[in-house]
């Protein structure tokens, strides 16, 4: 089973807190993948770590001292801070970055020979530097290109400043960005067959801004993913001034100077946001609601064994929100597994295999909540950025005739969402 739409919390006191997720390791590139690269980038940092000790030694300062060293040789504390850095990490792909260019390096040097470094150990660390240009180079084509290939291969990467650029350039290119990117899904026992669950999904887009004029922009789209037979989708609940066939949750969403238009094609609905002022003064809050009864099984088949659930991301955004509440009488969601995938040639595979060469390397490991009061519900699920989420759920959850008490909170949330990409949240189904 599968669905999707296109397109920190603070703890709750009786709430329990765990990680869940498969274990994976976050970036698929291991140490000794790196080949020729890796053990040239190690001696290089070796070399320039022992030119750096040696220099420091010829007039008698600790480099790992870094505030005394800039004292001593009237330096700025900003360089002698970088080459204690790289001197103090294990790891050269940590080290690296830490390396100044040749404006910061000629500074070093000349503060050195004044001190009267001889000029062999001055030579040593230019030469070492230079080696290490030569082969970043040679692999890359340069430090620029290095940057956004270390962010990938450091430990722990999240390609978080890879991440951050990629969403102020798609920003600027696409002319629009959003405060924050959010989808719930609240998954709830069918009233009438005990082996099928309902699906309720709420999708949002908070600080929707314009950067330049649009003419139009697709804010919501009503499709399925899904191996097996489509279930009819309708809106999840009805607001004091909109129309049975709307999804747009409008009590919950403002959009000043514009409007909204809806279109269906191909039994496909799309609503899009109508053009209107940029910057702050048309800035939007967009939330649609729908609900799927009978959506899937609570069991899997050989042909159908996982329980997933697929949101892309589509829009810059500063930050991404994705909440799965299911019923705790749901088996397997306790286990959950997360993964984001990059949609570069369009939707992503459902069949995981095929879309494991585009995973892309961010830790998206659920935190799961298993316990949900309905008093403590807004503080649990609350969210600086998206101001109305509590109270559309708290209405959701109202509308479905359901107590939070009985539900679990499954949550990935990051900033800076790489994008085009899709997030799936899945789990084994029991058979």
């Amino acid at each position: 089973m599968n669905t999707g739409r296109p397109n920190t919390s603070r703890r709750a006191p009786l709430a329990k807190r765990r990680p869940s997720g498969d274990g994976r390791d976050p970036s698929p590139i291991r140490a000794e993948s790196l080949g020729a690269f890796r053990a040239e980038c190690d001696a290089a940092i070796g070399a320039i770590k022992g030119a750096v000790r040696e220099l420091c030694e010829s007039v008698g300062v600790d480099p790992l001292k870094p505030q005394e060293v800039g004292r001593q040789l009237k330096l700025n504390k900003n360089l002698t801070w970088k080459f204690a850095r790289i001197l103090l990490e294990r790891d050269s792909l940590d080290a690296a970055p830490m390396l100044p260019g040749p404006e910061g390096l000629a500074i070093y040097l000349r503060a050195f020979e004044t001190a009267g470094a001889p000029a062999k150990a001055i030579g040593g660390l230019r030469e070492a530097i230079a080696a290490f240009d030569a082969m970043v180079d040679r692999h890359f084509g340069g430090r620029s290109d290095f940057e956004l290939v270390l962010d990938g291969l450091r430990s722990g990467a999240n390609l978080e400043q890879s991440r951050r650029l990629a969403f102020r350039g798609a920003a600027a290119v696409f002319g629009v960005q959003a405060a924050a990117r959010v989808t719930a899904h609240i998954l709830a026992p069918n009233k009438t067959d005990a082996s099928m669950v309902d699906i309720a999904l709420i999708v949002g887009l908070a600080g929707l801004r314009r950067l330049r004029p649009l003419a139009k922009l697709p804010v919501f789209r009503s499709t399925m993913l899904s191996k097996g037979a489509i279930p009819p989708v309708r809106p999840l609940f009805v607001g004091r001034d909109t129309g049975p066939a709307d999804f747009l949750l409008r009590d919950f969403s403002s959009f000043p100077h514009a409007g909204v238009t809806r279109k269906e094609v191909d039994g496909k609905l799309t609503v899009e946001l109508d053009g209107g002022p940029i910057g702050r003064v048309g800035e939007a809050d967009l939330f649609f609601g729908s609900f799927a009864e009978r959506a899937y099984s609570r069991t899997g088949s050989a042909d159908d064994p996982l329980a997933q659930f697929i949101t892309a991301v589509s829009i810059p955004s500063e930050s991404f929100l994705s909440d799965i509440l299911a019923h705790r009488s749901i088996r397997g969601s306790e286990a959950a597994e997360a993964a984001m995938f990059g949609a570069l040639t369009g939707p992503i595979p459902l069949d995981p295999n095929a879309r494991e060469p585009a995973r892309i390397p961010i830790d998206c490991t659920p935190v799961v909540i298993e316990e949900l009061e309905p008093d403590t519900l807004a503080s649990t699920v609350e969210v600086a950025s998206v101001p109305n989420y509590a109270a559309i759920l708290e209405r959701a959850f109202t509308a479905l005739g359901e107590d939070p008490r009985d539900y679990r909170l499954i949550r990935v949330a990051m900033a800076h969402p790489p994008m085009p990409a899709s997030l799936v949240v899945r789990w084994t189904l029991p058979t």
